[in-house]
């Protein structure tokens, strides 16, 4: 392998691993609560049942 592409998957590698770290932190939960057509906040953390999700958009 020449230099740059040794050098290149260095730098790929350490990216990887840089936003694995930083996705799989072991930091403190916290809670996920969205907002539903009356802006009331709903509590996604803790249900014992799959939630789904829809996101709709306006479309002209």
């Amino acid at each position: 392998m020449t230099h740059k592409r040794k050098a290149l998957l260095f730098l790929l590698t350490a990216a990887v691993a840089g936003i694995l770290l930083t996705a799989c932190s072991g930091g403190e939960e916290e809670d996920m609560t969205l907002q539903n057509e009356n802006w009331d906040d709903i509590s996604l953390s803790g249900k014992d049942n799959p939630t789904v999700l829809f996101h709709f958009t306006g479309v002209d």
